[in-house]
């Protein structure tokens, strides 16, 4: 639909743009988070490099007021108990492991810092930067989480408001159109004098312009009930292949004598469901005449029945103008019709489908459309569920 790309594309580039700043923003601040704590590691490393400074000193101290005050120094090992007393984060070991190590008097060996808590400190900054980087990813998934459902209940709104808008010019053409047309044929009557069999002609061609009016008011009627949920259906069993027959021979007729290429393909067994006559020859009817709207002479329509299991099954299949991929989901929805109102030229409201499916819903069953795409025609396959003869019980 070539008014919607425009819309939907400015959305698209609003909503990347968006996506881009805020992972930027996340970004920015994990790499502050990775920043801080390599700061954080840094000066909590000096401060216990300061740690191996006042141990020294310390040491110094006790030993230079020994000398002063001509008293027995401290043992080695006197010393070096003193020191992890009150310097747990500090070793004094034979020979220095770093160049910051510091070399106590008397040749007692090196003070050097305790590798457990520099792998704690470690294992904290890591820990602090995983941390952020978990609370930013999660802040992207809900914040764009958020935006995509945002944005797609705005595309469906605005498709939906697109529908309802070619919903409204198509009934306007439906309706205007036979309206026209009797008016002019009702006029020609009554202000010519006109033969019988050209009387007999414009009677059947006004016939055929209130048979579309009444299809389409009925229909309003159905969808409005369906949606209301007063649409009742009357059930009752049905042998579905008579049925079947007699619908697809009026639904020719109705269109034209072979206007629908139409072909037959019933099994054998009869099959019998749980039905309401009337509505389900609305789903059939809608089928076919879909069929016949959409697509071009010679039109080859084939109609099966089958049954599988515990289903029945009906499947329309035509060589129409076929669905692309993205379509294919939002056939049913109401007001969908493939294209712009203002430019397609098949008549129609784009109800049909969606009636088709409340009613096949209401008998229990279900109702899918294949195609190989544009071009490749479509097949709509009603699924019922299937009942045992009457006779059987």
């Amino acid at each position: 639909m070539t008014n919607r790309v425009p819309t939907f594309s400015l959305q698209r580039i609003i909503f990347l743009v968006v996506s881009l700043v805020l992972c930027v923003q996340v970004g920015w601040w994990i790499n502050v988070q990775i920043r801080e704590s390599g700061r954080l590691l840094q000066a909590r490393t000096q401060a216990l490099k300061a740690n191996c400074a006042q141990a020294w000193q310390m040491d110094s101290l006790n030993l230079l007021s020994s000398i002063h005050t001509r008293s027995d120094p401290a043992s080695l090992e006197q010393r070096r108990q003193a020191i992890r007393q009150n310097f747990p984060h500090v070793a004094v070991v034979p020979a220095p492991l770093s160049r910051d190590d510091l070399a106590l008097l008397n040749g007692a060996g090196y003070l050097t810092l305790r590798p457990e808590p520099m792998i704690e400190l470690e294992n904290q900054r890591w820990h602090s930067v995983f941390r952020a980087a978990t609370e930013g990813a999660f802040m992207v998934v809900a914040v764009l989480s958020g935006f995509v459902l945002l944005y797609r209940k705005l595309e469906q709104e605005l498709d939906l408001k697109l529908r309802q808008r070619n919903f409204t010019s198509a009934v306007t053409h439906e309706l205007k159109t036979p309206i026209a047309s009797l008016k002019v044929w009702t006029e020609t009557l009554f202000t010519h004098s006109l033969p019988d069999e050209q009387k007999e002609r414009i009677h059947g061609l006004m016939e055929k312009d209130l048979d579309r009016l009444q299809e389409l008011v009925g229909n309003l009627l159905d969808v409005a009930r369906a949606e209301s949920g007063s649409l009742v259906l009357h059930l009752a069993p049905l042998e579905l292949g008579p049925w079947l027959h007699s619908v697809c021979d009026n639904m020719d007729q109705r269109l034209g004598p072979g206007a629908l290429g139409l072909k037959l393909e019933f099994s054998p067994e009869p099959f019998w469901v749980s039905a309401d006559p009337k509505a389900l020859a609305t789903v059939v009817e809608n089928l076919l005449s879909n069929a016949c709207k959409y697509a071009t002479e010679p039109r080859e329509t084939t109609v099966t029945l089958d049954g599988d299991g515990d289903d029945v099954f009906i499947v329309v299949s035509d060589q129409g103008q076929g669905l692309s991929h993205k379509d294919l989901p939002r056939v049913f929805h109401r007001f969908f019709r493939v294209g712009d109102e203002l430019t397609r030229q098949v008549a129609g409201t784009g109800l049909g489908l969606f009636l088709v499916k409340e009613i096949v819903t209401r008998h229990r069953g279900k109702v899918d459309v294949a195609s190989r795409g544009p071009g490749l025609g479509c097949a709509f396959t009603v699924r019922l569920p299937r009942l045992p003869r009457p006779e059987d019980g």
